[in-house]
């Protein structure tokens, strides 16, 4: 059983997949005024109260919360009940509602080795964060042409967007060489496939792409955010990576994330605001020019993926519960 958002990505996700969902309608507490977080406070103990409901229809034997809105009444909910929990960060810095709910659970499971701030050390462990298991390693890239892909999660980034079209700009001369492939988001899309046009590169431009796996299969180096769910897929699927971090994520977790895959070897970083095209045709071109170190920040980002998290995490609610049972 899914409890999500009613506004989330997980409503159209979570169906698509055939699985259960349960939404909650609840607002933000963080970077809200003071009307929103007054109605947000007003709706959480409505929200605790269906997740009660929820969790003892379900017979919920364990639940496990990921980090949204929707996560924190369901660990008070569980915790009310009686139900083991676990909390998972998936990035190297804890959000609001897994530093309220890793108070209540018993486990919180990092992605990442370092543990964040604010967690409670005695209840940490390393287990990585679970990736689409459909996702492989490609053992031998073929390095012509080299292939850039790059894109900015499924509603694109407008940021990521124009450093890309300023660094074709830059590698126009090695058209030939250097294949594009950018995924833009619907709102970009147009003016990306224009931009192109004009400056003459043949670019492979995408509003959405579906079959992530056939594009990391080309990838020789992929530009993109840091969110933790990329990071685990780019490890998955051994793609070395240039990040250029969302400036407004919270806590600025996404510079954070990337300069700890920075520090392992499996990527380079570019902060947004700071970098322009010309820093990414620079990098681009050294790492076309240097295979051996390329492949090296492959077998870094690979390192440091854990095929086991999802599995790891879910044995260790049911021994949690098994425990529970025996007192």
């Amino acid at each position: 059983l899914f409890v999500g958002s009613a506004s989330g990505l997980e409503t159209r996700l979570v169906p698509k997949a055939g699985l259960r969902l349960e939404t909650l309608k609840l607002g933000k507490l963080v970077g809200q005024g003071s009307l929103a977080r007054l109605m947000t406070l007003w709706q959480l103990p409505w929200a605790v109260l269906k997740c009660m409901r929820l969790l003892r229809e379900f017979k919920a034997d364990g639940v496990v919360g990921v980090g949204g809105y929707a996560a924190g009444p369901c660990i008070i909910a569980a915790r009310a009940l009686g139900i083991p929990c676990g909390v998972l960060e998936q990035n190297s810095v804890m959000g609001f509602t897994n530093r309220i709910s890793a108070k209540l659970a018993q486990h919180v499971f990092l992605a990442f080795d370092k543990t964040p701030e604010g967690a409670p050390a005695e209840k940490c462990i390393v287990t990585g964060n679970p990736a689409r298991s459909n996702l492989v390693p490609i053992a031998k890239k073929a390095e012509a042409p080299f292939v850039v892909f790059a894109f900015g999660g499924s509603q694109g980034a407008n940021g990521l967007n124009k450093i890309l079209v300023d660094a074709a700009k830059e590698l126009l001369p090695l058209k030939n060489q250097i294949q594009i492939i950018h995924q833009t988001g619907e709102r970009d899309h147009d003016w990306v496939v224009q931009a192109y046009a004009d400056m003459g590169y043949p670019a492979e431009v995408h509003k959405f792409i579906d079959n992530m796996q056939a594009m990391y299969d080309k990838a020789s180096i992929v530009v993109c955010r840091s969110g933790s769910g990329t990071i685990s897929e780019l490890g998955a699927t051994k793609n070395a990576a240039i990040f250029i971090p969302f400036p407004q994520a919270a806590a600025n977790h996404q510079v954070i994330n990337a300069r700890v895959v920075e520090t392992s070897g499996g990527a380079r970083v570019l902060i947004q605001g700071e970098s322009h095209g010309s820093d990414l045709a620079n990098m681009v071109r050294e790492m076309m020019s240097n295979p051996a170190a390329l492949q090296s920040m492959r077998e870094k980002i690979a390192q440091a993926y854990r095929p086991d998290a999802a599995r790891r995490i879910v044995d260790t609610v049911v021994d949690s519960m098994t425990t529970q049972a025996l007192k």
